[in-house]
């Protein structure tokens, strides 16, 4: 009597192999945009609960509180690349800096662009402000923004705003 083997012929292995690779090489480019995707979301909503701190924190000390790109430790970035980081300061009467909070530097690939120099909140909630608005990878396609109007409200923008 012969008896049975159990196992995998080659051919049957190199069939799963060549199958495998197909998904693979469909599924990660859309994995890649997922990822980009949920970065976005994140970091969208970081930049977003970041200027409502800031506008709360306003009303609370009774005092002007800036925000700016983050440059160093010490003093804001100049121009419109939010992509180093955002911080948060108030100044004390004797016009010392004091940071309240601070996002370090977002993704590298990631674009981050907002107002020129500094939003601020004056004590009363009011604001300069602006759009900020985050390009994962670069791309205008999927952007997305949160809107800082004058009256100090934080709100989350349009998608799709040029970078």
């Amino acid at each position: 009597m012969r008896k049975h083997l159990l196992g995998f012929t080659l051919v049957e292995m190199m069939v799963t192999i060549v199958i495998a690779g197909i998904l693979l090489t469909v599924g990660v480019p859309s994995m890649v945009s997922m990822y980009e995707g949920f970065r976005a979301n994140s970091n969208v909503e970081k930049i977003h609960n970041i200027l409502a701190f800031s506008r709360n924190q306003a009303i609370s000390y009774g005092a002007t509180v800036n925000v700016c790109p983050f440059a160093s430790a010490t003093s804001c970035g100049t121009g419109t690349d939010w992509k180093g980081g955002i911080r948060v300061f108030i100044t004390d009467a004797d016009d010392n800096d004091h940071e309240l909070r601070a996002i370090d530097s977002f993704h590298s690939n990631d674009k981050v662009k907002g107002p020129s120099g500094t939003i601020t909140f004056s004590p009363e909630g009011l604001s300069s402000g602006g759009t900020l608005i985050y390009c994962p990878g670069g791309k205008t396609a999927e952007s997305q923004s949160v809107d800082i109007s004058t009256s100090g409200k934080v709100s989350y923008g349009v998608d799709g705003g040029s970078c």
